[in-house]
C-alpha cells in the first residue's frame, strides 16, 4: 500500500511496532491481525522461510511467490526481512530489531529462545517494556511442554473433541487445516492487547503466554464440565429420544439443514404449523420433551419430519423458515463461502488480485472486527523470502556496503 494511503487510514494501531519470529499459522495470524489494524510488522524469516509459504504443496493451492494466497491470509501488509540469527552479526540485527519493538511475538521452543539469548529473562533485562509473546503447542510447564505441538495434535486430538465427535465405526473426521490455530490466534491477540493497554497505564511490560492446547480445553470448555458427571461420552448421544425442533434434517435435495435454538413448549404451536403435524398441539404424549420421551412418542415425531423436510429442498425451507423467525441454517461446503451475498456484502470476503501473470482474483477472508471510527489496512499479496531485507536494514543504519558483505556472508538473505 502506498505511504500517502496508510496516512489516509485511521488505523487504531498505528504507530505501534511488532517484531514477529513465528512460523505456520497460529502466531503469525496474531500478527497479521494487529498489522490489519494498523501496527507496524516486521516478520523475521529464516534464510529459508517460513514453512507456510510452501503449504500450497499438501493444500493444493498455489504457493509461487507472485500467487500465494494461503501465505498471504496470516501474513499480508508485513514487512520481510531473512536473518540467520545464529551468527553474530545475525543476532545482533535481530535483537536490534527486537529491542526497538513494542511488541515480540515468537513460537521457538523455550529451549532454543534460552540458548540464543533470546528468552523473556534475559530481553526483560534490557527492555523491560516490551510485551513478549509466548506462543506454544502444550505450554511452558508438564511433562510434554517441549513437545512439538501443531494445530490437530494439540488443539483437536488433546483438548477432546475429535473422539467426542466422531460417529462410532466410522474414520475420525478431519478438521480444515490450521482451524484451531486461528481460534487460538484470537485468543493470544486479546491477550497482548490487554498486555499492552496495562503497559499504558503502568509502563511495564510483560510475556503473554498461551499455546494450542489451553486454547483446545478453553474452546471445548463445556465439554470438559460436562464429562465430569453423569454424561461421559458427547457423541454417539445417548440412546434417548432428542428435541425434534433441534435437529438436521435431510432435503429434497439431498442437502442438509438444521433447525435449531428453538425451546420446544413455547415453539410448539408455531412450529407445528408451519411444517403441518397441528395435532400434536393439545395431545398430551407431545406435551414436553420429559413426556415424550416417556411415551416414545418422540421417534413417530421424529419420522414424520424427516418425511416432511423430504418435500422441499434446503434452500427452500431456509426461506420458509427465515420469512416466519425460525432459528434455521442449511449446511454449507467451505467452496460455498467466497460466493456467500452475505459474506460479500459484509466484506468478510473481499477479492484480491495477485501479480502473477493471470493476475488471479481470490476471495479472502478478512479479519473479523470492523471499527465505526477506524480503518482496517487492504490486502497486499505477500512477496518472497527476504522482501523488505534491504529497506529494513538501511532504516536501521546499515550502509549498502554493509548489507551486501552480510548478504555474502549468509548473514541475512
Amino acid at each position: 500500500m502506498k505511504s500517502q494511503e496508510l496516512k489516509d487510514k485511521n488505523l487504531p494501531l498505528s504507530g505501534v511496532k511488532v517484531v514477529e519470529l513465528a512460523t505456520v499459522v497460529a502466531a503469525p495470524t496474531t500478527a497479521r491481525m494487529l498489522c490489519a489494524y494498523g501496527a507496524r510488522v516486521v516478520k523475521v524469516e529464516t534464510l529459508g522461510g517460513d514453512v507456510m509459504r510452501l503449504a500450497g504443496t499438501h493444500e493444493m493451492t498455489p504457493y509461487e511467490d507472485d500467487l500465494n494466497p494461503l501465505f498471504t491470509i496470516h501474513n499480508s501488509n508485513k514487512e520481510f526481512i531473512s536473518i540467520n540469527f545464529k551468527t553474530e552479526k545475525g543476532k545482533k540485527v535481530l535483537m536490534d530489531l527486537i529491542l526497538d519493538a513494542d511488541i515480540f511475538i515468537t513460537n521457538v521452543r523455550e529451549k532454543s529462545l534460552v540458548r540464543n539469548g533470546l528468552d523473556y529473562e534475559s530481553i526483560k533485562k534490557l527492555h523491560p517494556r516490551l510485551i513478549y509473546a509466548h506462543f506454544s503447542g502444550y505450554g511452558s510447564k508438564g511433562p510434554v511442554a517441549e513437545n512439538p505441538g501443531f494445530d490437530i495434535t494439540a488443539f483437536w486430538l488433546r483438548s477432546g473433541p475429535i473422539a467426542d465427535w466422531q460417529t462410532e465405526g466410522s474414520f475420525p473426521f478431519l478438521p480444515t487445516y490450521a482451524f484451531g490455530d486461528m481460534a487460538t490466534s484470537n485468543a493470544f491477540l486479546s491477550g497482548i492487547l490487554m498486555a499492552l493497554f496495562a503497559r499504558e497505564r503502568t509502563g511495564i511490560g510483560t510475556k503473554v503466554d498461551t499455546s494450542l492446547f489451553a486454547s483446545g480445553i478453553w474452546c471445548n470448555a463445556i465439554g470438559v464440565v460436562q464429562t465430569q458427571f453423569e454424561r461421559k461420552h458427547l457423541n454417539p448421544i445417548p440412546l434417548r429420544p432428542t428435541d425434534p425442533f433441534n435437529q438436521t434434517y435431510k432435503c429434497k435435495d439431498g442437502r442438509w439443514i438444521g433447525i435449531y435454538c428453538n425451546e420446544y413448549v413455547e415453539d410448539k404451536e408455531k412450529f407445528s404449523k408451519l411444517i403441518g403435524i397441528e395435532e400434536i398441539i393439545d395431545d398430551p404424549d407431545y406435551a414436553t420433551i420429559d413426556t415424550m420421551q416417556k411415551t416414545g412418542v418422540i421417534e413417530d415425531i421424529i419420522r414424520k419430519c424427516n418425511d416432511i423436510f423430504l418435500t422441499r429442498t434446503a434452500f427452500e425451507w431456509r426461506e420458509y423458515f427465515s420469512a416466519n423467525n425460525v432459528s434455521c441454517e442449511v449446511m454449507m461446503e467451505s467452496q460455498e463461502v467466497s460466493r456467500d451475498p452475505q459474506a460479500i456484502e459484509n466484506r468478510y470476503v473481499v477479492p484480491v488480485t495477485f501479480p502473477d501473470e493471470k493476475e488471479t482474483t481470490v476471495m479472502m477472508p478478512m479479519p473479523p472486527i470492523a471499527f465505526s471510527e477506524y480503518d482496517m489496512r487492504d490486502y497486499e499479496p505477500t512477496g518472497h523470502i527476504g522482501q523488505n531485507t534491504v529497506e529494513i536494514l538501511s532504516s536501521m543504519g546499515y550502509s549498502e556496503d554493509e548489507i551486501k558483505k552480510m548478504q555474502e556472508a549468509g548473514e541475512v538473505l
